[in-house]
C-alpha cells in the first residue's frame, strides 16, 4: 500500500515538472524566446476604434501593429520639443531664427518742422537728400498756392509734408543734415523696441511651420476620407497663419531696415528767431514794443498794397460816384430853378 502511494505521488511529481518547464520554455504563441504580448491600450482620441499597441522596437509585434490615426490636436502641444528632433527621426527640422534675428529690432521715428525762405530749390534739397543716402519716398504732399490768391495777389506760403524712410545706418547723417534746407524749428525722436515681439512672432511661426510638415506627413499616409477631411482643414488654418505671422514679421523688419523720417517743410517771408529765455523786464519789454511796431507796418504795407492791386476797382467805383454826383446835383438845380419860377 504504502509502494502503491509513492508511485503515484512520483508520477504526480514528474507530471508536475514537466508542465512547469513547458510554461516557461514556451511564450502563449507556441515560439520559444519571444517576450509575451503586450496588452492593447485605447488610443489618445478616446474614441475606443483605433487602439494603440506599444510593441518593443525591432519586434515582430511592432509590424503587427494596425496604423496609428492620432489625433492632430496634438500636434501643437508637441511642437516646441518636436522642432528640436534632429532629422533622423523622419521629421525634418524647422528652420531657426537666422543670424539676423538675434540683433536688437528698434523701430527709429523722426519728426522734423523746417522753414525756408527759398521753397523750391529746398523741394529739390530734400530729393538730393534721398538720393545720396539710398531712401525713398513713402507719401508725400506740396500745396498752398491757388490761382484766386495769386490773381488777386494776396500773399500766398507753401508746405510741404513728407515722410520717408531713411535706412537705418543713415539716419543720423540725415538729421544733421536738415539744417542745409532751412531753419529747424523743432525735431523729436522715437524709439520703440519690439525685440520681444519679434521672437515670440518667430517662435510661433516656427511652429506653425513644423505642424504643416507634420501634416502633410500625415495626410500623406491617411488611408480614409474623413481622415483626411479633417487633416486638410487644419493644414488650411496653419497656412493661413504662416502667411499672417510671415507678413506681420516682414513689415516690422522692414520698418526696422529703414527708419521712418517725418519732415514738415514751411514757406515763410522771414525765419523765426529765436529769442533768449533769461530776459531783463525792459528787455522784453522793448521787445513788445518791436513786435508791435512791425505789425503796424505790416499793417500798412497790406493796405498799400491792396489799394494798388485793386486801384482799377477802385477808379471805375470813383468814376461812377462821380457820375452819380453830377447828375443828383443837376437834377436838384433844375428843381430848384422851376420852383423859382412858379413864385
Amino acid at each position: 500500500m504504502k509502494k502503491s502511494i509513492a508511485i503515484l505521488l512520483t508520477v504526480v511529481m514528474t507530471v508536475f515538472l514537466l508542465a512547469s518547464c513547458n510554461a516557461a520554455g514556451f511564450n502563449g504563441g507556441g515560439q520559444p524566446g519571444a517576450s509575451p504580448m503586450p496588452a492593447p491600450s485605447a488610443s489618445a482620441g478616446g474614441s475606443g476604434s483605433s487602439v494603440l499597441y506599444d510593441a518593443p522596437k525591432n519586434s515582430e509585434y511592432a509590424l503587427m501593429a494596425p496604423p496609428v490615426h492620432a489625433d492632430f490636436e496634438d500636434i501643437a502641444r508637441d511642437t516646441l520639443t518636436s522642432s528640436q528632433t534632429s532629422g533622423g527621426s523622419g521629421v525634418p527640422v524647422t528652420n531657426p531664427v537666422t543670424d539676423q534675428g538675434l540683433a536688437e529690432k528698434i523701430i527709429y521715428s523722426v519728426y522734423a518742422d523746417v522753414e525756408t525762405v527759398k521753397f523750391d530749390e529746398t523741394i529739390e534739397m530734400v530729393y538730393e537728400l534721398l538720393a545720396r543716402n539710398n531712401a525713398f519716398i513713402e507719401s508725400s504732399y506740396i500745396g498752398g498756392r491757388n490761382y484766386a490768391q495769386s490773381y488777386y495777389g494776396w500773399q500766398t506760403y507753401r508746405s510741404a509734408n513728407f515722410t520717408l524712410r531713411i535706412p537705418k545706418d543713415r539716419l543720423n547723417a540725415v538729421t544733421a543734415s536738415l539744417e542745409n534746407l532751412g531753419n529747424v524749428t523743432s525735431m523729436r525722436s522715437d524709439a520703440e523696441n519690439i525685440t520681444s515681439q519679434f521672437f515670440d512672432t518667430q517662435s510661433r511661426l516656427n511652429s506653425y511651420r513644423t505642424q504643416e510638415e507634420r501634416l502633410l506627413d500625415m495626410l500623406s499616409k491617411a488611408d480614409n476620407v474623413p481622415d483626411m477631411i479633417a487633416v486638410e482643414q487644419r493644414l488650411a488654418e496653419v497656412r493661413y497663419s504662416i502667411e499672417s505671422l510671415t507678413t506681420t514679421l516682414n513689415n516690422w523688419q522692414n520698418k526696422v531696415d529703414y527708419s521712418t523720417l517725418t519732415l514738415y517743410i514751411h514757406e515763410v517771408e522771414t525765419f523765426t528767431e529765436i529769442a533768449p529765455i533769461h530776459r531783463t523786464y525792459w528787455q522784453q519789454l522793448g521787445d513788445g514794443i518791436q513786435a508791435n511796431t512791425k505789425g503796424i507796418g505790416e499793417f500798412f504795407k497790406g493796405l498799400l498794397k491792396w489799394l494798388v492791386v485793386s486801384s482799377p476797382i477802385l477808379i471805375l467805383l470813383a468814376v461812377i460816384a462821380i457820375a452819380c454826383v453830377v447828375i443828383v446835383k443837376r437834377q436838384l438845380r433844375r428843381r430848384k430853378k422851376r420852383d423859382s419860377e412858379v413864385r
